[in-house]
């Protein structure tokens, strides 16, 4: 298959108008199965197959509004995927002896609305998200065109190929929720092989990032505290404050952060407390995240964060509940024969690449890099290096398209390499 730029650049600005949170990526992933089965794909899994438990849900009503916000008229059951189960996985089978490959696309977006601002590009050029409450501000729009795209040059070229080929994608990896649901599904079990990647990161544009390191463990909690409500004039004495405890706890966490077995980081992304300013606040929730280096530090760090939010409860007199909404673990080795192999051909071709860039933040394909390696394969992660218009998670994000032609390209140039 000859792949033009402009077919690529056609359908990651398509995927970004409908930009969808973790676990509502309804469109997203009927779109994606459309696509599949025009390829000519038959073995394609979705729904509560691929799911083991998830994480981090939406309030049910969110969900419900959500999906009565549009019609998708398709000619099979989608019950499930609107219960949330979203994501796809699809296989092919050559019938030829060779390795199992699997290759894992995020496409989920962020909850946050995209910029109006006049340069923005994808305003400019009439592709900005048409949900205001969700845009595409980490590059996913373009994981799932260089997944599909992978799968239609896969489909065309089988019978040359040989082994087998899984494509995953991966719904909710923002919070990081995801992954470990469809590990638990068993999608990653007798791959040999398994190829992730991501846009951006800090790299520039041209390079090919191959053994990333630097994957953090993370772990996501939401945290509510609730006391009594009482008047804030006439009674104070008899209310139980919810407010300050959780205030009181969001700055004893932040003296946390200290280990010497390796670097650590603690966020308080969000507190909402109070319903009116003369009612002792009853209710508060806050929404943390803790990162280790490695596993031992970020379990010291959530054991502190658990001693902590219990004392608050206690000088303040409140009940607490700590749900955990996220994780994943760490990852900062890579298979030097493997990255070396690879990268020697890659030049070969005519690539830029560098090895073991650092991510120095979370992903939850460490559950798959890790269960695969558990299991006797092999896990490769690379970085599409790309010009970003602004940071990842920021409203104006946007990167250099020409960077799904690369990205591509090195992931099928990849594949012909492992099933040598």
């Amino acid at each position: 298959m000859s792949v033009s730029f402009e077919q690529m650049q056609r359908m990651r600005r398509e995927f970004h108008q409908i930009a969808e949170p973790g676990w509502l990526e309804f469109q997203t992933t009927v779109r994606i199965i459309g696509y599949l089965k025009d390829y000519g794909y038959e073995d394609i899994s979705y729904g509560k197959a691929i799911h083991g438990q998830r994480m981090g849900l939406p309030h049910p009503n969110e969900m419900k509004s959500y999906r009565e916000s549009f019609d998708l008229n398709v000619d099979y059951d989608i019950s499930e995927i609107l219960e949330g189960y979203t994501g796809v996985v699809a296989r092919l089978d050559t019938g030829k002896e060779g390795p199992t490959i699997a290759m894992r696309f995020d496409i989920d977006a962020n909850g946050i609305e995209e910029s109006k601002d006049e340069d923005h590009r994808p305003n400019r050029d009439n592709f900005r998200s048409k949900n205001d409450f969700a845009m595409h501000a980490c590059g996913h729009d373009g994981h799932i065109t260089i997944g599909l795209f992978v799968a239609k040059w896969l489909m065309d070229n089988k019978d040359d190929l040989r082994g087998k080929f899984v494509l995953i994608f991966q719904p909710a990896e923002e919070g990081v929720r995801g992954a470990k649901s469809m590990v638990e599904a068993g999608v990653l079990d007798g791959v040999d092989y398994l190829l992730a990647g991501h846009i951006g990161l800090n790299v520039e544009s041209g390079i090919i990032g191959l053994g990333t390191i630097g994957f953090l463990a993370t772990t996501k909690l939401d945290i509510y505290f609730e006391g009594v409500p009482s008047h804030a004039g006439a009674a104070p004495e008899l209310g139980r404050n919810a407010l300050l405890a959780a205030a009181s706890c969001a700055l004893n966490l932040h003296t946390l952060t200290q280990f010497s077995k390796g670097m650590s980081r603690l966020n308080v992304g969000v507190l909402r407390a109070g319903s009116s300013r003369n009612i002792v606040a009853d209710k508060a929730l806050m929404q943390i995240e803790t990162r280790g280096e490695n596993e031992e530090v970020n379990e010291m760090l959530k054991e502190k964060v658990e001693k902590v939010i219990a004392g608050s409860a206690m000088a303040f007199g409140v009940k607490y509940r700590i749900e955990e909404v996220g994780s994943a673990p760490a990852y900062n080795t890579y298979d030097e024969e493997l990255v070396v192999y690879i990268g020697e051909h890659l030049r070969e071709k005519g690539f830029t690449v560098q090895v073991a860039r650092s991510l120095g933040g979370s992903e939850d394909v460490t559950y798959m890099m890790n269960e695969v390696e558990k299991n006797g394969g092999k896990a490769l992660h690379f970085m599409f290096g790309s010009d970003i218009k602004a940071p990842h998670h920021n409203n104006r994000f946007d990167f250099d398209e020409r960077t799904l032609e690369r990205a591509y390209k090195a992931l099928t140039t990849t594949i012909q390499l492992l099933i040598k």
